[in-house]
């Protein structure tokens, strides 16, 4: 089995640009990640693509979800 690691998993969230863009989110906005649209609602940060839609309370969970599926 080969894993792959990335900068970032040695470097604090706050210095990836993925976390840096779910941060900025504000409620009723969203952005495009790879295949991911994240969503801010009042209560959530929702991720969705084609296979799923996943609810996050919080900004670490939406970020882990998204890098773990990202690389």
């Amino acid at each position: 089995m080969v894993v792959q690691t990335t900068l970032y998993e040695f470097l604090e969230p706050n210095e990836d640009p993925v976390f840096n863009k779910i941060e900025k989110l504000r409620e009723g906005e969203e952005i495009q990640i790879d295949s991911f649209s994240v969503r801010r609602t009042d209560k959530f940060y929702e991720v969705e693509n084609d296979e799923f839609h996943e609810p996050f309370r919080t900004l670490d969970n939406c970020y882990n979800f998204i890098s773990s599926n990202l690389y």
